[in-house]
């Protein structure tokens, strides 16, 4: 913690000068204060007792100090006595009492009493009334008192008397300067991370916590910036489904047990905290509200963060909000055309200054109008307050024709191409080739090749359009549009180096393409095996699991893509129960086991099938196991192995997942039947290099 380190730096020399701001006075933290040695020592006195709080009582040796209100109520006495000392800056560490006391109560308080984390917080009030400009004073390590007690935060998960503590005082300091501290990226990622399941109803600790975090220092989806391979969003969402996920778990005997009932309405209450948790963060910030914060259909489009899964869920949990306008009379549809961006080049413009684009990942924008349109395809004709049409903002802020959604846009309203008076070098026109009613005479040739290769370079949009911005409304001669049938998506996901971030969400945004699926889940398979470490594998699940799942429900009559899906999630596998990724609530298991009943007679889905059960129960354990047998795992496996007596792979990986499943013994697995056993001798009998070892391991677990 940071009172540890300032304990440390504090400790390695026992002549050390210190020095002192007075709120009166200001005097610089280098100038020395007094020489003589007593006036020294008294002006750190409280320093060194806040210091103290990591060892422990001289009464009972195994309770820190810190952990108790009489340390507390003396460090509160001692400040009062001389408010001086508040002020206080340690000559090695840059830090100031309220440095260490915010380190030390943010980590040291959980084990303690409400009273204890009540008297610590009137002490830190004491601190700042006494000298507030701590509040943002860095120490050397560029650090204000706000990143102990985040830094607190992080350091251990549950919900306890500290959380009351971090709370207040996380609301005291930003009270008092707000613009010290900016919660961004990494940290926020790693406050959510720390999260616990939040249990209380209807609105638990946490929602307060990060509502406050809104409220006080500005922090939403819009002004994160996220970890390269994670969201604060995805993160949520995750956790979002597992815990849904456990509020409808099965036990084994009666689940109408007490304690059964408690487990899931408190898996209930935490999915409910979590979920608003995910509103709270969608919210515009502080500063950028529009008095429309509760749009969550729109506030979801215009964060651009938002996961793909999570984005449908919110859509297809929320259909009538997809038809609402706005005050400007935009639906969520002119928000993911573009508009936001439109309006931030146009300030720019006219502050003379450039504005920075977010780069979302390939063929973000078409997922998000391709959602939108299916939940409400007339938004492509609805004009807003402008009188623009979401096709004319999408290519006035620049998207591509298929990666970008245009194509999708003309598709739903083929008329509103009109709106958008397009230059004759405009790169669009090598999508689009026009041809007005009154001359058919155009050569098609020259229409092919202005058509063919378009999707090969980015092209911005914008650049051609002329000074009608896209959104003129004068009716012109209607156009023929010659549409480009590239398959950009499939050479895109067997690109060699592209970031599983892009693979995945052009995976998303072609799902109904098998082809497109089948080698995304080849290149996220290639992406986990070759990663260097178990980090690295679980870089790649985040996002890779659901997508995959997503592949595999999408198709579920394609042999190769089951196929492949079970041989990506094979590679996955060791990032179950790491950053939320789980295996039985995004969907993998039961998938999984559908995929073998549906192609009982096809060796090779049953192989992989087989591998990805046996990966996934070894990894994730007893628990897994039983969410194999509850989704009729076993009889899947015994099923493989008698459609495919004479396959010796298929024998193999069968028994193998088998040996793994009846491994944990406090798994609510199903008794196997004699034929089970009937089946294990003879694959032992047929293949007994490859199978007479787990077969002897099952056979002797058998009752």
């Amino acid at each position: 913690t940071e009172a540890a380190i300032h304990s440390k730096a504090a400790t390695t020399s026992n002549n050390v000068t210190t020095a002192s701001v007075s709120p009166k006075s200001k005097r610089s933290s280098s100038s020395p204060l007094a020489e003589n040695p007593h006036q020294t020592h008294h002006s750190a006195a409280l320093y060194h007792h806040l210091l103290s709080g990591l060892t422990s009582t001289s009464t009972a040796g195994s309770v820190v100090k810190a952990h108790t209100e009489s340390f507390w109520e003396e460090a509160k006495q001692i400040c009062s006595s001389d408010p001086a000392l508040a002020s206080y800056i340690d000559p090695s560490t840059q830090g100031t009492p309220l440095h260490v006391a915010c380190s030390l109560g943010a980590a040291q308080l959980n084990a303690c009493a409400a009273s204890t984390s009540t008297v610590a917080m009137a002490f830190i009030e004491a601190l700042v009334e006494a000298f507030p400009e701590a509040v943002s004073h860095r120490d050397k390590h560029h650090h204000v008192p706000l990143d102990g007690i985040f830094v607190g935060i992080c350091a251990g998960k549950g919900i306890s008397d500290a959380f009351f503590f971090r709370t207040q005082a996380v609301k005291l300091l930003l009270e008092h300067d707000a613009c010290s501290f900016s919660l961004r990226g990494d940290l926020l990622y790693k406050i959510i991370e720390s999260l616990p399941d939040d249990v209380k109803a209807p609105l638990g600790p946490t929602v307060e916590f990060i509502n406050l975090l809104l409220e006080k220092g500005g922090v939403s989806a819009q002004t994160v910036t996220d970890p390269k391979d994670d969201g604060v969003l995805a993160l949520l969402y995750r956790r979002f489904v597992q815990q849904f996920d456990q509020s409808e778990r099965f036990f084994d005997g009666d689940n109408s047990r007490e304690e059964v009932v408690q487990h899931r309405q408190n898996f209930k209450n935490s999915a409910v905290n979590t979920f608003n948790i995910i509103e709270l963060l969608l919210r515009r910030c502080k500063r950028e509200r529009d008095g429309e914060n509760d749009l969550l259909v729109h506030n979801a489009v215009r964060a651009v963060s938002c996961p793909p899964d999570l984005l449908r869920y919110i859509v297809e949990t929320n259909l009538e909000a997809v038809s609402e306008t706005d005050s400007k009379g935009n639906l969520p549809l002119h928000y993911a055309a573009g508009y936001d961006d439109i309006v931030a080049s146009s300030s720019a413009a006219s502050l003379s200054c450039s504005v920075s684009k977010v780069k979302l990942p390939e063929s973000y924008s078409k997922y998000v109008i391709d959602e939108l349109l299916y939940a409400f395809p007339e938004g492509a004709s609805v004009a807003n307050s402008d009188g623009a049409l979401p096709i004319a903002l999408a290519i006035e802020s620049g998207k591509k024709w298929i990666g970008g959604g245009i194509r999708s846009l003309h598709e739903a309203y083929p008329v509103g191409i009109e709106q958008v008076q397009l230059a004759k070098q405009h790169p669009l026109m090598n999508a689009l080739s026009f041809q007005s009613q009154e001359d058919e005479s155009v050569d098609q040739s020259m229409i092919s090749d202005l058509v063919g290769g378009q999707d090969d370079r980015e092209g911005t949009v914008a650049t051609g359009v002329d000074g009608g911005g896209g959104r003129r409304r004068k009716r012109r001669q209607r156009k023929k549009i010659n549409k480009d049938e590239s398959h950009d998506a499939i050479m895109f996901v067997q690109r060699p180096g592209a970031a599983v971030r892009d693979v995945v969400t052009v995976m998303w945004a072609n799902e109904e393409d098998g082809g497109v699926q089948m080698l995304g889940c080849s290149t996220i398979e290639l992406a986990a095996t070759s990663a260097l470490c178990q980090d690295a594998i679980v870089s790649v699940a985040l996002r890779g699991v659901t997508c995959v799942v997503n592949a595999m429900k999408n198709h579920p009559n394609e042999p190769a893509v089951q196929e492949r899906a079970c041989s990506a999630l094979v590679a996955m596998a060791p990032a179950d129960g790491v950053r939320e990724v789980s295996f039985a609530a995004s969907g993998a298991i039961s998938t999984v086991v559908s995929a073998m009943q549906a192609h009982v007679g096809d060796a090779t889905v049953q192989k992989e099938a087989c591998r990805a059960l046996c990966g996934i129960a070894a990894h994730g354990g007893s628990e897994r196991a039983t969410a194999v047998a509850s989704v009729g795992g076993f009889t899947a496996l015994v099923n493989s192995m008698g459609a495919h007596p004479d396959d010796c792979v298929v024998q193999r990986e069968a028994c193998l997942a088998l040996e793994v499943l009846t491994s944990f013994h406090d798994a609510y697995l199903p008794e196997l039947h004699h034929q089970t056993e009937v089946l294990l001798h003879a694959a032992a009998s047929k293949f007994p290099e490859d199978c007479s070892e787990p077969t002897s391991a099952i056979l002797s677990r058998l009752p």
